[in-house]
């Protein structure tokens, strides 16, 4: 009887208990104490078992025997392997690599520079790019760049539109701090709508774009990131001047509100009164124009607490006035003297970010996004009108973290886009609401070594096109130094131009 209670009560510990390794990993700091390591990961050697260790430096993973070295790492410091044969509580200490010999490293940092450790294809458009030309709006910013052929649309509005493997503007998703920003009816002429001293950096994904921007992008992603309040010039002046006519002068006043705020104002003003018509065909060369640009930009950011928040206001209003050198708007339009026409565009908006990384789990991290813009153009070509207003809604909220260890990331999270448009062709009217809600989910895998592959999968529900599903996939392996393989493959949806009638 005595034994059957005994076996009674070990059997299910038996069955339940499990082998593990705990231990503690530490640091020596500038007062030569040892300290918790929190974020290093802990790993067996040629497996997919491990762990990171949390606040306190401390880690738990499942020890067996088929497994003997125990790989410690984190950014920084020297890693180590430890032979380990059977389950027992570890102490371990890193050695920054900044106690190692000294080792001077000097190079040249390239204006524009191509990523060999990212899965996707990207370039990365530094600030030194930018300033190759005197002057330049985002589009004219490309003109100096090979990677994306800039082309004018038509030469009488002097629309501009880009080219990605093939392919014109709406199959490339053109970003604002990975916040969809030119698309509807920006289209056209929404790469002259950013001015190019408000931007920091630009990044070019070619190929298919990540799922967690949405179900568009099939050519690629154009982002561009926008100067920061906190590391902007506290006050920039810029003024350019032309023989053409054209004149434009830009300013940045940037302010530090309090120990966590930041804010800045931008203002961008262009000018171009000058009729040119050096071939003498009796139309302008480039349109009359005028456009004043104004951006209320606000940071946040909190070390303490992981919270980081930027948040802007955007009002800009432009005009321009196409076609013959002697067309009069006061006098001719509507009249069939001269042919000519007019485009007056408003936009107005705000967007939002907010981002918490978890203080103890620095690896995990929170990110919510949202922005809301009114665009307004009113025009007429000779005897034709056109207006359109596009009211535009865009959120996405994700979450970030890893899977055992940080080889294997992962993103998820939802999004959401509601589109109004009022537009009128002539007498036509196209008035429509595009709308879609999803779900995405994007797994990273990083070898530290050779491979890297990121895949991902997302399902939309369309008001036109229905319940669909996106997956892509990216791959870069590097089967010698300099030198790298890349692969990507991914499925795109576009709505229809005319859609739903309201």
């Amino acid at each position: 009887m005595r034994i059957l209670i005994l076996l009674l009560f070990l059997v299910p510990t038996m069955l339940f208990s499990q082998e593990e390794i705990n231990g503690i990993i530490l640091e020596v700091d500038s007062n030569n104490r040892e300290v918790p390591l929190p974020g290093a990961n802990v790993f067996w050697l040629d497996s997919q078992i491990g762990a990171v260790t949390d606040f306190d430096g401390e880690f738990r993973i499942r020890y067996t025997s088929e497994y003997s070295k125990l790989v410690i790492s984190y950014v920084g410091y020297k890693s180590d392997t430890i032979t380990i044969n059977t389950p027992r509580n570890i102490r371990h200490s890193l050695q920054s690599k900044g106690t190692l010999d000294e080792v001077t490293i000097s190079a040249r940092i390239k204006a524009s520079s191509r990523s060999f450790l990212s899965a996707e294809n990207v370039i990365n458009v530094s600030q030194a790019e930018l300033l190759k030309a005197a002057c330049c709006n985002l589009s004219e910013s490309f003109e100096t760049n090979p990677s994306i052929d800039v082309n004018f649309a038509d030469a009488i509005t002097g629309a501009r539109q880009i080219k990605m493997l093939g392919l014109t503007s709406p199959y490339t998703l053109i970003t604002t701090e990975n916040i969809p920003s030119i698309r509807g009816a920006g289209q056209a002429f929404g790469l002259s709508f950013i001015p190019g001293t408000w931007v920091e950096s630009i990044q070019i994904t070619k190929g298919a774009g990540s799922v967690v921007n949405g179900f568009e992008s099939i050519a690629g992603q154009i982002n561009a990131e926008l100067v920061k309040p906190a590391t902007d010039d506290k006050f920039f002046l810029n003024a350019y001047g032309a023989l053409n006519g054209r004149f434009e002068l830009n300013t940045h006043v940037n302010t530090k509100v309090s120990d966590k705020w930041d804010t800045g104002l931008y203002v961008h003003g262009n000018y171009r009164g000058v009729k040119n018509d050096i071939n003498e065909d009796g139309f302008l060369d480039t349109p009359l124009m005028e456009q004043i640009n104004i951006m209320n930009r606000w940071q946040y950011s909190n070390t303490k607490t992981g919270i980081v928040s930027f948040v802007n206001f955007n009002y800009m209003n432009d005009s321009k006035q196409i076609g013959q050198t002697s067309f009069n708007p006061d006098i001719d339009r509507g009249t069939m003297n001269v042919w000519g026409g007019e485009i007056d565009t408003q936009k107005y908006g705000v967007t939002a970010k907010l981002g918490y990384v978890f203080p103890e789990i620095p690896y995990q991290s929170i990110g919510v996004q949202a922005a809301y813009s009114k665009h307004e153009q009113d025009s007429y070509f000779g005897l034709r009108d056109y207006t359109i207003d596009h009211e535009s809604f865009y959120a996405t909220a994700m979450f970030k973290s890893i899977i055992s260890d940080s080889r294997h990331n992962f993103t998820t999270g939802l999004s959401t886009t509601f589109d109004k448009y009022q537009e009128l062709v002539e007498t036509t009217n196209f008035n429509r609401i595009e709308s879609s809600y999803g779900a995405f989910f994007e797994y990273s895998y990083d070898d530290l070594e050779d491979l890297t592959m990121t895949a991902g999968l997302r399902a939309d529900n369309h008001n036109i096109l229905g319940l669909f599903l996106t997956p892509r996939i990216h791959a870069r392996y590097t089967p010698w130094e300099n030198g790298a393989l890349r692969a990507s493959a991914g499925r795109e949806k576009e709505a229809p131009i005319y859609s739903l009638k309201i």
